[in-house]
């Protein structure tokens, strides 16, 4: 039996005043360039305020999972909740690494196998 999995696509949409909002549409495609273009964009403008709790250096570290975890999502199966779920969990991981004193290159190491891990069991589990 195939089981298609409908995912909502995430649109960013301007209104009058100019703003950009979220709005959502039903598709059964894969994550798109565009799809994952947004998901980058969002996930970097949410984290401006991090930077001050994890420090420059593993802000970036940060940063450099996202978009390498992101671009092995694109054109995969993945619903977009996964990826909004995985996004969210590399915040907050990059943060208790922080709180637990962790920085510099064990920091990099951990946070980065830690992003290749969770994509690598989406991927594999959709």
């Amino acid at each position: 039996m195939n089981v298609h999995q409908t995912n909502s696509a995430i649109q960013l949409r301007k209104t009058e005043s100019g703003n950009e909002q979220l709005s959502s549409a039903s598709s059964n495609q894969r994550l798109s360039f565009e799809n994952i273009r947004i998901f980058r964009q969002h996930f970097e403008q949410g984290t401006t305020l991090l930077r001050s709790v994890l420090g420059e250096d593993q802000h970036q570290t940060m940063i450099v999972a996202m978009y390498e975890g992101t671009e092995k999502l694109l054109n995969q199966d993945v619903s977009e909740f996964a990826v909004l779920e995985y996004l969210e969990e590399l915040k907050l991981t990059a943060k208790e690494l922080r709180q637990q004193g962790v920085s510099g290159e064990q920091f990099r190491t951990t946070l980065l196998e830690h992003s290749v891990s969770t994509v690598r069991d989406l991927v594999h589990s959709s």
